[in-house]
């Protein structure tokens, strides 16, 4: 028997690591041996640009590779065995090897054989056709394990692994061959005749049922095989092939004979999605350990969405970081750590409490420095007064004669080299741009502008003052310099300025942001990372469990270690790590081509997202270490490597997703609205079939058959709704246009468009 083959691995430099995304080492496997050395480390079998795990830098695969982790059944008995899988797929080259977690017990459950299989396939080079290809197979076998459908799948490495390798005749491509029906006159020549039969008898129950119909439709197609199989053979097959189509017909989305067979009956697709973003969660685990648990407590206790707690978090650290460090890029692009970012959330998300929650820290260290500092800060005052009052007294003194120019020079250096202890400000609420600017020029260049509400943008926008200066919040975020401009005292220039924003504002207040010519026009909203959380408004519990003491005071402990680092002449600078960099680079490289295509509606928010994402992973990266402020003790140099950049990433990858739905809630989108809310009514009173008449009495903002009939004319265009065949009629009225409700509404819409409450 033949035991060679050729299979191409990339091997990762590590072993059980479920954030590394780089696998460097192309390695070939010719025998068993070889590949149990190879796969050893974490590995996968799919080409990457880059050699950086993702869909997005998927190139190509010549294997499928699927698990079989016997999770279906605790009885023995049920397992799959690799015989099994052996006896199922004759004539099918494959390889199997054993999981890291082969008869292992895990999660409370006994030991139970768990494989790896690797089918080879024609090559693929599209990962949605990969998908496909997964889940198809999955759909037919269903011991496979169909919770593994992407196509940056890695595994995790098996030092212990054993291999098995069964030489074929057939790809994976040959034998799952859908279009089984279409080749009813070809032999079924030894070497494929169990495997054909068992698909053939598959078949023959989705579409008859398992029926006696069904089983002559087998029994004639057997009539083909040469040499002929055996009675007992065909029995053992159909009775194999019939528990297979016990766990198919048990799936959500199976449809029935009866439905496949029905005359004029729908057969139902996943429909387009018109919403176009189904919302991603908030990456959690790539925060720091102590802020991940306080973010996780605090979305707990206040029963609300991580996302909120989240991204506070994030603006947590821009606050305790910004001007006291700078990360770089590539040798001549560097990034300030300070973020600007955007909640949208309607009223009663409890915005406000998850804000206090997370801000509890900086408010309490704030108010202890004031508390130990008040005597310093009132003796600067009168320092100042004093100094004001010389000055004064001198230049009444030049103007009768009586002083000369040494005592102006004496008054005038003293008054430069005065600096003023101020009471500590660490961010401000309501403010104007002017006091904004004031704010910031007094505390050497930082400031923190945070609010649970959206003012902001309408004082931005001119609603209370003609004399707007927008200037103040773009350069705070690039770090440009800030003229300040003050009555009967010289200018001012600001060189380094830091501005960190944080909004938490209702959703009316999104439409009217990014459709302001002013903000859109000069990048001010291109500067903001979105959070669209959805509402738990309907579903949260009353008892709740509390933050408990411990958690709070890890992250107070985190956040005050920030807080006390000082403020450098010249910010530290954080750099990259190998890894880091080629990650952000195939990052980089990703999101570039898709600026005029994928993202080609926000490419001015998209173009700035490699630079937010470093921004990210500069922050991620101190918050990820404790630093002594002892005076002897020299920090480590600050490294952002391989698996910060990986977070970085995933948070930046989270923005996007909420980003482009932030951008989609635009008036044009209007059609999207009105069928969203639709679709939100059929799903609420979960609707099979409903005629135009109730579908306005359900939905109350449509008051005119012409006003709703263009809506569900899309819906049923998109593939949410299918009108239904009309009764033939001999007189009278016509009848009301009926539609029948694609089983997905109710099993898989998420209306997140219906979350922006409608403009008041």
């Amino acid at each position: 028997m033949k035991t060679s083959f050729s299979l191409t691995v990339w091997a990762a430099r590590c072993r059980g690591s479920n954030t590394n995304c780089l696998y460097p080492d192309e390695r070939t496997a010719t025998d068993a041996e070889t590949l149990k050395r190879i796969v050893a480390n974490d590995h996968t079998f799919i080409r990457f640009k880059n050699n950086y795990r993702s869909e997005a830098n998927f190139i190509y695969t010549d294997v499928l590779v699927v698990d079989c982790d016997n999770t279906h059944s605790d009885d023995p008995k049920d397992w799959i065995t690799r015989e099994d899988i052996v006896e199922e797929f004759a004539d099918v080259a494959m390889l199997i090897y054993t999981s890291r977690n082969h008869m292992k017990s895990k999660e409370g459950k006994a030991p139970r054989p768990k494989y790896h299989v690797i089918f080879f396939i024609d090559r693929i080079t599209d990962p949605v056709k990969y998908k496909r290809l997964l889940k198809r197979v999955q759909e037919v076998y269903p011991y496979f394990d169909d919770n593994a459908q992407d196509a940056a799948r890695f595994f995790y490495g098996n030092p212990d692994a054993e291999v098995y390798y069964q030489p074929g005749v057939l790809s994976l491509s040959m034998f799952f061959d859908e279009d089984g029906f279409a080749n009813m006159d070809r032999e079924i020549r030894e070497g494929s005749r169990n495997s054909t039969m068992f698909k053939w008898a598959v078949r023959s129950m989705k579409r008859y049922g398992n029926t006696a119909e069904s089983k002559e439709c087998f029994y004639r197609q057997a009539e083909r095989c040469v040499p002929p199989l055996d009675d007992e053979e065909l029995q053992s097959i159909w009775r194999s092939a019939n528990k297979y189509y016990k766990r198919i017909a048990a799936q959500p989305d199976y449809v029935s004979p009866e439905v496949y067979n029905a005359k004029g009956s729908i057969l139902w697709e996943e429909p387009i999605p018109f919403s176009r973003y189904a919302m991603a969660r908030f990456p959690v685990e790539a925060l720091p350990k102590d802020i991940a648990d306080y973010v996780t407590a605090v979305a707990e206790s206040t029963q609300t969405p991580v996302d909120m707690a989240g991204v506070v978090s994030i603006s947590v650290l821009s606050v305790c970081l910004q001007g006291k460090y700078r990360v770089r890029g590539k040798a001549d692009w560097f990034e300030p750590l300070n973020t600007y970012a955007l909640a949208i959330a309607p009223p009663s998300e409890r915005k406000s409490a998850v804000q206090h929650m997370m801000l509890k820290p900086i408010n309490e260290y704030e108010y202890q420095y004031n508390q130990r500092n008040a005597a310093l800060v009132e003796g600067s005052k009168m320092r100042k007064r004093v100094l004001e009052r010389r000055q004064k007294a001198v230049e009444d003194q030049v103007a009768k004669g009586k002083a000369d120019a040494e005592e102006m020079e004496k008054i005038a250096r003293e008054i430069s080299e005065f600096e003023e202890i101020l009471p500590m400000q660490l961010y401000v609420d309501d403010i104007t741009t002017e006091k904004l600017v004031s704010v910031i020029s007094a505390n050497h260049g930082r400031a923190a502008l945070i609010s649970s509400e959206g003012g902001i943008f309408d004082t931005l926008a001119g609603i209370y003052t003609k004399n707007v200066n927008i200037d103040v919040m773009l350069k705070g975020y690039s770090g440009d310099p800030i003229r300040v401009d003050r009555i009967g005292r010289e200018s001012e220039c600001v060189m380094d300025p830091a501005l960190t924003v944080l909004l938490m504002a209702q959703p009316n207040v999104i439409a009217d942001v990014l459709n302001n010519a002013t903000f859109r026009g000069r990048d001010l909203t291109a500067r903001f990372l979105y959070c669209m959380p959805i509402s738990f408004v309907g579903s949260r519990r009353f008892q709740s469990k509390p933050v408990t003491d411990e958690v709070y005071h890890r992250y107070e402990r985190l956040v005050i270690n920030l807080l006390e680092d000082e403020y450098p002449k010249k910010p530290e600078i954080i750099t990259l790590s190998d890894d880091a960099e080629k990650m952000l680079t195939a990052f980089a490289e990703e999101i570039e081509p898709k600026l005029v295509t994928d993202y080609a509606e926000l490419a001015d928010w998209a173009g700035k997202l490699v630079g937010n994402t470093l921004r990210l992973s500069g922050l991620l990266c101190r918050a990820s270490s404790y630093r002594s402020h002892e005076f002897l003790d020299a920090p480590e140099p600050l490294i952002v490597e391989g698996p910060t950049m990986e977070n970085a990433i995933l948070l930046g990858r989270y923005f996007l997703n909420h980003a482009q739905a932030a951008y989609s809630v635009l008036p044009e989108d209007a059609a999207f609205k009105k069928a969203s809310r639709i679709l939100a009514m059929l799903k609420e009173r979960k609707l099979k079939e409903f005629d135009r008449r109730a579908a306005m009495r359900f939905c109350r903002s449509f008051k005119t058959a012409a006003e709703i009939q263009p809506v569900l004319d899309f819906l049923d265009d998109y593939g949410y709704i299918a009108r239904l065949p009309e009764k033939t009629m001999s007189q009278g009225r016509p009848p009301l246009p009926r539609y029948a409700v694609n089983p997905w509404v109710e099993t898989g819409f998420v209306p997140f468009v219906t979350l922006l409450s409608e403009r008041q």
